[in-house]
């Protein structure tokens, strides 16, 4: 009896979770687009307060950054495209590692000046009140 007491109430525990996470995976529908939130939050704002300034401000301003952030995205993932093939030629190409040229030649070190050799403090007297 006690096994399946103890069956039942992990199988019970176990849908009780399953079911919690399918509910948290259901609500993440959309990828995090940087700047959605504080977008969804100025609208709301600005629904409240359609004369704000600031509020319409701060939207223009938003809704700027996002479209730059798409266009630098854009921009590199070309970039990457065309340059692939490049890195791959050239590390192919090589036959050493010694392609970038010989090393150059440090300067060497500068020996440091050596410590002064100081007299050391006399003892100090010991005061009358003392013990």
């Amino acid at each position: 009896m006690r096994v399946r007491s103890k069956l039942l109430a992990t199988a019970a525990v176990i849908a009780v979770l399953g079911a919690a996470a399918g509910a948290r995976a259901d609500d993440k529908t959309a990828p995090n687009v940087p700047g959605e939130q504080g977008l969804t939050s100025v609208d709301k704002n600005l629904n409240k307060d359609s004369d704000n300034r600031g509020l319409t401000n701060a939207q223009r301003r938003i809704e700027d950054n996002i479209q730059d952030r798409r266009d630098r995205k854009a921009v590199k993932a070309d970039r990457d495209d065309k340059t692939a093939h490049d890195k791959d030629k050239a590390r192919h190409d090589r036959d050493d590692k010694g392609l970038r040229g010989e090393k150059i030649e440090r300067a060497e070190k500068v020996e440091r000046i050596e410590k002064v050799d100081r007299p050391e403090r006399p003892e100090r007297p010991e005061r009358a009140g003392r013990l």
